[in-house]
């Protein structure tokens, strides 16, 4: 039997690998081309190997202290399912990868809000949380104010009749005493508001913004309707702006692929309640056309990002969007990357869109 002290030595070595598996996941995720999802399957394996499943077996032959009991189930569930994201990956063929890709996701994110709830207990892994810059102060933050607890975190709000389901992160050192920017994520088509939030969190937290992110009605948002998540959307910002103090004059939109062209829809038809809109690899729909010929949101920035790789949504159309944007005079910054093509924006978020929120003020 260990000793207190063998346990949590042999937790945190586990945590150290569990940081280094995050990140190579992250990587890949956002880094990954279609017609090429051998080469991450690859990659994974080759870095991954030797983690899984030996590390969740080696885990759960552990016995812990007594008082520890609740957290090594957890983290065992934790790394069960980081071993099943692992393994999901790995067994897609090129016909079914996506299939595969979608349940490796989901079994990531249902790990990441395992470790997050166990944050305090695991000091490795708060770097994976944070910025570099923010993690002085977030080593001093953890522990709050019973009062604030239900407030700060994260949340998974159910379907209403004004709403559709969505997830809610407040920073953890949130006061009601000041006010507080909000970010609203879209997620991609047959995407979920509960994972596509992990894109945004370290940003987020790093810098003090509430995120909320939104579960379309459908499998993707309502394009062909916009009223449907439109509404729904809107009654999920009252929501949080009822409930929070949140800095009306720092409210922006962002999405991914669908949510990027969602992004544009909503971002303009409803243009009083956004600072900036950032659709990032979305379609330049022909439903927007009605919305620029009233010159909906013509006031309002907007932050178009798309990858030259792109195989959804081709450079094309993204390049045409923004000549088109420019010549009816609205105000929209360009960013084409070079090296990327439709994936996960992990670092897009964090290095070049909330720079942008941030470098707009109040935007109005």
């Amino acid at each position: 039997m260990e000793t207190t002290r063998e346990y949590w030595e042999a937790v945190h070595e586990a945590e150290e690998q569990l940081l280094f598996f995050f990140r190579i996941l992250e990587e890949i995720q956002e880094e990954i081309h279609f017609g090429r999802e051998r080469e991450a399957q690859e990659r994974m394996r080759t870095v991954a190997e030797n983690i899984f499943p030996a590390l969740t077996e080696a885990i759960a032959k552990l016995t812990p202290p007594e008082e520890d009991q609740s957290f090594h189930a957890k983290f065992c569930e934790a790394l069960s399912n980081c071993g099943e994201a692992y393994a999901s990956l790995l067994k897609g063929a090129r016909r079914s990868f996506g299939e595969w890709f979608l349940r490796s996701r989901q079994a990531q994110c249902q790990a990441l809000y395992l470790l997050y709830e166990l944050r305090a207990q695991l000091s490795t892994l708060r770097q994976y949380w944070v910025t570099p810059e923010a993690l002085p102060a977030w080593q001093q933050l953890e522990t709050q104010d019973p009062e604030l607890a239900a407030l700060v975190g994260f949340t998974h709000k159910p379907r209403t009749a004004p709403h559709n389901d969505y997830s809610l992160y407040v920073p953890e050192n949130y006061t009601p005493q000041q006010n507080w920017p909000l970010i609203v994520c879209l997620h991609g088509g047959y995407g979920q508001g509960n994972e596509y939030i992990w894109t945004w969190l370290r940003p987020a937290k790093s810098n003090g913004y509430l995120l909320l992110s939104p579960k379309s009605i459908g499998p993707t948002w309502s394009v062909l309707q916009p009223p449907l998540d439109i509404r729904s959307i809107q009654a999920m910002i009252m929501e949080v702006c009822e409930t929070y103090n949140v800095d009306r004059t720092r409210v922006y939109l962002s999405g991914l692929s669908d949510g990027g062209t969602f992004s544009y829809i909503f971002g303009l038809a409803s243009a009083e309640l956004f600072a900036g809109i950032a659709p990032i690899a979305g379609d330049f729909h022909p439903m927007m056309d009605p919305l620029l010929r009233q010159k909906k949101g013509i006031d309002t920035p907007l932050l178009v990002i798309h990858g030259v790789h792109d195989k959804i949504f081709p450079i094309e159309t993204a390049r045409q969007a923004c000549q088109l944007f420019e010549r009816i005079g609205y105000k929209v910054t360009y960013r084409e990357l070079p090296d990327w093509g439709h994936a996960y924006p992990y670092t897009i978020n964090q290095q070049i869109v909330l720079p942008w929120f941030v470098g707009l003020g109040s935007g109005r």
